[in-house]
Parts: C-alpha cells; structure tokens; sequence
C-alpha cells in the first residue's frame, strides 16, 4: 500500500470510530437516564432489588465515598479519633463516611462525601 491509500485507509476507520463512539455515548446517556429511574422506583417501592424472569436481578448499589475537603482538619480528628488511619486511607474513611450516614458514629471532621446510586445487574 502506498502512504496515500494508508493515510485514506486510516481515515476511514478514525471516521468509522467516531461513529461508533458518538452511538456509545448516546447509549450510555440513555442508559444512565433509565437506570436512575429504575434505582428511584425501586428505592420508592421500599426495595432493596427486583428479580425480573429470563433477565436477572437489578439490586439498588448505594454507596458514598469520603473526600477530603479539610486535609489538617482531618489530620487532626483522625490523631484524636483513630490513629490507625492517620494516612487517611479512603477506604477506612469510606466505611466511617457510611456509618455516619446511618447514624452510627460522627462524620470525621475535613471530610466530605459523595454517593454513587447504581444498579447492579446479575444476569439470569
């Protein structure tokens, strides 16, 4: 092949690629849309997940995650509170986050958080 039908050939398939990537956000939009009304209407029927024939089960997958809006401040609670984590792991401050949520214990101080509401799909 020469660098002219190479550089036409690539073209084509850079093209074709933008295609197919343009489709995957649209579907991905409208994949985020339905699963944020499914999560709704299952939180709203007080479920916890719903099992649907020949498709699998779509359970709710709430968590909140810890971010450090404070450092010193977090520093500092973390050296009064619990000195193991010191290092301010996102992982421990994360199960300390979703306890305070549910009312066992105090958020840390310097910390923030933010949730992730997915559904989790185990197919049939």
């Amino acid at each position: 092949m020469t660098i002219d039908q190479l550089a036409r050939k690539l073209a084509v398939e850079r093209l074709a690629l933008d295609a197919i990537e343009a489709d995957v956000k649209e579907v991905k939009l409208r994949c985020d849309q339905l699963e944020a009304e499914l999560f709704d209407a299952i939180e709203n029927a007080g479920l916890r997940a719903i099992k649907v024939d020949n498709i699998g089960t779509f359970s709710l997958n709430d968590l909140a995650w810890a971010r450090i809006a404070d450092r010193q401040a977090a520093l500092e609670w973390a050296e009064a509170n619990m000195p193991e984590i010191l290092t301010l792991n996102h992982t421990s401050l994360s199960m300390l986050v979703r306890a305070a949520i549910k009312g066992e214990g105090d958020m840390p101080a310097g910390v923030e958080f933010t949730t992730s509401r997915k559904i989790s799909w185990r197919k049939t």
